[in-house]
C-alpha cells in the first residue's frame, strides 16, 4: 500500500508540473452537490469554440481543462435528475477562466450518496443499488421513530415486539438482523457481533438516511453483509444565518413528544442541534415507553478545501417488557434500560490534487434489563392451542448488562489519476471491548481489535461505461486475516433527462462472532475461539429508467444472496450439559426489488416499491433435525416472500395531505412457547397525515397510523398498536 500511494504522488507531481508549463487557455472550478459538498467523480462534457471533452471531477470535486481554444464553451453533467446552476456558459480567454457549479435537483432527483463509496458519488455511476431518503421524504412521513421509514425501502424488511420503542430488527435482502452495518455519521455503531436494536432509535435532526444492499466489506469489513445503514446528522444550509425549530405533539396511547433545537452559519463555523423527549404507554400492559435524545453537528470550514466537523447523538430510555401478552399474562415489572451514545469527528483537506481524510468515532451503548418481581407461572395459549406445560418467570433484580463500546479511526486519501479514474486508498482500526452477563455474578469482559485496508478504483470506460473496482484486506483479533472483492458497473444506455441505466454489482462480506460466541464461560455456551467469519457472497442486477423530463423515475433489480458459515448453538453434551458454537448453518436468498418515484407536478409526489424474497434455509443451523423453524428448506424467519408499499403528498395552498399503505405478506415465524405456530400471517397498514400552514412559521399536523385498525403481530406473540391518532403544532422560523 505504501509503494502504491508513493507511485500516485510521484505521477501526480509530475503531471501538474506538465501542466503547469502547456500554454493556452484553462477553464477550473469546483462542481457541489445540492447541500454545497464538492462532488468528485462526476462526469462532465465540455463543447464549444474547441470542441468536445469527457472528465471527471476529481478530489474535493474539483475540474480543470486545460489548452482550449479561446472562445465560448458550454457544460453539462452526466447525472440523471440533476442540471447545473448557474447557466454553465462560459467565454474563455488567454490564461484561466473559474467557473464554480452545483447541481440543482430536476423534479425526480438523482442521489448523492456516501455510504456506497465512502465519498460523495452520484448514484446512477456506481452500479450498486441503494436507496436515499432526504430530509423531505423524513418530514414527510412523521414518523414516531426511524423503524417506518426504512420499511418503505424494497429489500428491507422489519420485525418490531410490540409498541414504539421496544426490541425491533431489521433484514436486509433475506439476511439475518445483524448482517448490516449501521453507521451514525460515519460511525459504526452495531455491537461487536453485528446485533442493533432499532426499536428505540428516534428520526431526530436527521437529514439523510441511506440504506445500500449489498455486501460492502471491501470498503468496511465486519458487519457488511447484506448492506450498509447511514443515518446522517442534520446541518445548517448555505445561507441560513440562523434557524429554530421547535414542535409538540400528543395522542393516543398517551403518547407526547416535545422536540426543538437550533441551526445556523456564523463565518466559517456552521452548527445545528436539537433535543427530544418521547412519551407513551403502548397499549399493552407494562409497554410503556420513555426517551430522551438530542443530536448536534459543529463544522468548521476553511476555504474550498479544508473542513472538520464533529457530530454526536444521545439517547437514554426506558421501556417495559411484558412479553408475548397475546399467549398469557403479561409480566408486570419487568423493564430495561438503554444509554446510547455516538461521537464522530471528520478532517478533510485537499492539496495538490489529493483528499486526505482522517476520521475518528466513539460509540456506547450500555443496556441493562432487570426482573425484580416473580409473577408467577403461566400456560402459554392461543385461540385452542395450549403449551405442554408452564412457564416460568425468572427474576433478576440485579439484571443482565449488555455494555460494548467501539472505538474507531481511520485514514482515506483519494487521487485523481488521469482524467478518467479516481483512486481511493484507505486503513481503519477498531478497537472492541464490554461488560457483559448477570450483574449477580462475574462479568464477561472481553476486548478485540480489527485492523483494515482497502483500495477502490472509479474509472470512466469510454463515454457511458463507469466501473468501480475494490478490495480489503482485514485483520480479526478473533478470525485473523481475511480478503474480500467487489467490483461494479453501471452503463448509461442512453444519456438525459430520460436515460436508462443498466447497472451489476458482485461482493463479499464478512462478519465477526459475538463476544459470548467467541469468548463465552458459562458452562451451558462456552465461547469457541476459533469462530471463522460468517461469510456472504452477493449479486444484483438492476435497472433505471427515467421518464418525461425526469418526472418519473423507474427501477428493477435481480439479487442473490448467499450466506454462509453462520453461527449456531451446538451440544456438546447432555450429562453435565454443555454446548458451544460453531459455522454451521447457510441461507440463500434471491428476489426482485422494484421502485417507482413520481412527481407529476410541483407540488404532487408518488412513491411505490414492491420486493419479492425467495429465502431458504440451505443448512440448518440447528442441531436438532426436527426443528420446524429452522430445518433445512424451510423459508427465512419473519422474512415476507412479499412486500410492498404506496405512498403519495399532495399539497393545495397552505394544506399538504398524504398517506402510506404498507402491506405484508405472510411469512416464517415461531411462538418460541411451544404452541406449534410456524407462520404469521400478513397484513395492510395505512398511515395518512396532514399539515396546514398557519402563516409566520407555525405549522399545525395531524397524524393517523394504522388508520385502520389491523390487528396484526409483526412477531408472533407481540400485538402491533391499534389505530393511534396524534396532532400537534411546529414552528420553524429561518434567518
Amino acid at each position: 500500500m505504501r509503494r502504491f500511494m508513493s507511485v500516485v504522488v510521484v505521477s501526480l507531481v509530475l503531471r501538474t508540473a506538465a501542466a503547469a508549463a502547456e500554454p493556452g487557455a484553462a477553464l477550473s472550478g469546483i462542481v457541489r452537490s445540492p447541500d454545497g459538498t464538492p462532488l468528485p467523480h462526476l462526469v462532465l462534457t465540455l463543447s464549444g469554440a474547441g470542441g468536445g471533452r469527457r472528465l471527471l471531477t476529481g478530489p474535493a470535486g474539483r475540474y480543470r481543462v486545460e489548452s482550449l481554444t479561446p472562445g465560448d464553451y458550454e457544460l453539462a453533467a452526466d447525472a440523471p435528475g440533476f442540471r447545473l446552476s448557474p447557466e454553465p456558459r462560459v467565454t474563455v480567454g488567454e490564461g484561466e477562466t473559474r467557473l464554480d457549479l452545483a447541481l440543482v435537483p430536476a423534479p425526480v432527483r438523482e442521489h448523492v450518496v456516501v455510504s456506497a463509496t465512502r465519498g460523495e458519488a452520484t448514484l446512477s455511476t456506481l452500479g450498486v443499488t441503494a436507496t436515499v431518503l432526504d430530509a423531505a421524504d423524513i418530514a414527510a412521513r412523521e414518523p414516531t421513530t426511524l423503524l417506518p421509514l426504512v420499511q418503505d425501502v424494497p429489500g428491507v424488511a422489519v420485525a418490531r415486539a410490540g409498541g414504539v420503542g421496544l426490541q425491533a430488527s431489521m433484514f436486509v435482502r433475506g439476511g439475518e438482523s445483524r448482517f448490516a452495518r449501521i453507521l451514525l455519521d460515519g460511525v459504526p455503531v452495531n455491537s461487536p457481533g453485528g446485533a442493533y436494536n432499532f426499536g428505540p432509535v428516534l428520526p431526530l435532526e436527521l437529514e439523510r438516511v441511506e440504506v445500500v444492499r449489498g455486501a460492502a466489506s471491501s470498503l468496511y469489513g465486519t458487519d457488511a453483509l447484506a448492506g450498509v445503514v447511514h443515518l446522517v446528522t442534520r446541518r445548517a444550509g448555505p445561507g441560513e444565518r440562523l434557524g429554530l425549530h421547535a414542535e409538540a405533539d400528543a395522542g393516543s396511547f398517551d403518547w407526547g413528544r416535545i422536540a426543538g433545537g437550533v441551526s445556523g452559519r456564523r463565518g466559517a463555523w456552521d452548527w445545528n442541534a436539537g433535543a427530544t423527549y418521547v412519551t407513551t404507554d403502548n397499549e399493552e400492559p407494562n409497554s410503556a415507553f420513555e426517551e430522551t435524545a438530542g443530536a448536534a453537528s459543529v463544522g468548521l470550514q476553511t476555504g474550498d478545501a479544508t473542513w472538520l466537523r464533529l457530530a454526536t447523538r444521545l439517547a437514554t430510555s426506558t421501556v417495559g417488557t411484558p412479553g408475548q401478552t397475546a399467549y398469557g399474562r403479561p409480566d408486570l415489572d419487568a423493564f430495561s434500560d438503554r444509554d446510547d451514545v455516538a461521537v464522530g469527528v471528520e478532517l478533510h483537506h485537499a492539496a495538490g490534487g489529493l483528499t486526505h481524510e482522517l476520521r475518528a468515532g466513539y460509540a456506547r451503548t450500555n443496556q441493562i434489563s432487570r426482573n425484580p418481581l416473580d409473577s408467577g407461572s403461566y400456560l402459554p395459549r392461543s385461540a385452542d392451542l395450549m403449551a405442554p406445560f408452564e412457564f416460568f418467570d425468572f427474576t433478576n433484580p440485579e439484571g443482565f448488562l449488555d455494555d460494548t463500546r467501539r472505538l474507531s479511526a481511520g485514514y482515506q486519501v483519494e487521487v485523481q489519476a488521469g482524467a478518467r479514474q479516481l483512486l481511493t486508498a484507505g486503513v481503519d482500526v477498531e478497537h472492541e471491548s464490554g461488560r457483559l452477563g448477570d450483574l449477580r455474578a462475574a462479568l464477561l469482559e472481553p476486548e478485540r481489535t480489527n485492523v483494515g485496508a482497502y483500495l477502490q478504483d472509479r474509472l470512466l470506460l469510454g463515454d457511458r461505461l463507469f466501473v468501480t473496482l475494490g478490495g480489503r484486506v482485514e485483520h480479526n483479533d478473533t478470525y485473523g486475516t481475511k480478503a474480500v472483492p467487489r467490483a461494479a458497473r453501471a452503463y448509461r444506455l442512453r444519456a438525459g433527462e430520460n436515460a436508462t441505466t443498466l447497472r451489476a454489482s458482485a461482493g463479499a462480506g464478512i462478519k465477526e462472532p459475538s463476544f459470548f460466541e467467541s469468548f463465552g464461560v458459562d458452562e451451558f455456551a462456552l465461547g469457541n475461539p476459533d469462530l471463522e467469519p460468517e461469510r456472504s457472497r452477493t449479486y444484483d442486477l438492476g435497472v433505471e429508467q427515467r421518464l418525461f423530463d425526469s418526472r418519473l423515475r423507474v427501477e428493477a433489480t435481480l439479487y442473490r444472496h448467499e450466506y454462509l458459515d453462520q453461527i449456531a448453538f451446538q451440544t456438546l453434551s447432555f450429562v453435565p450439559f454443555r454446548g458451544s458454537y460453531v459455522n454451521l448453518g447457510e441461507t440463500r436468498a434471491q428476489g426482485l426489488e422494484l421502485a417507482l418515484e413520481a412527481a407529476p407536478t410541483d407540488r404532487v409526489r408518488l412513491t411505490a416499491a414492491y420486493a419479492y424474497l425467495d429465502g431458504e434455509v440451505i443448512v440448518s443451523s440447528s442441531e436438532d433435525p426436527q426443528d420446524p423453524i429452522y430445518r433445512a428448506g424451510r423459508p427465512l424467519l419473519r422474512r415476507p416472500k412479499h412486500q410492498a408499499s404506496l405512498g403519495g403528498e399532495a399539497g393545495a395552498g397552505p394544506v399538504v395531505l398524504g398517506a402510506t399503505l404498507v402491506v405484508v405478506g405472510r411469512r416464517s415465524d415461531s411462538d418460541f412457547s411451544l404452541l406449534g405456530l410456524t407462520e404469521n400471517e400478513g397484513y395492510t397498514r395505512l398511515d395518512a397525515r396532514a399539515r396546514v400552514s398557519l402563516g409566520h412559521g407555525l405549522e399545525a399536523f395531524v397524524v393517523a397510523d394504522n388508520l385502520l385498525n389491523a390487528d396484526y403481530e409483526e412477531v408472533l406473540g407481540y400485538p402491533a398498536l391499534g389505530r393511534a391518532v396524534r396532532a400537534g403544532l411546529r414552528f420553524r422560523s429561518t434567518h
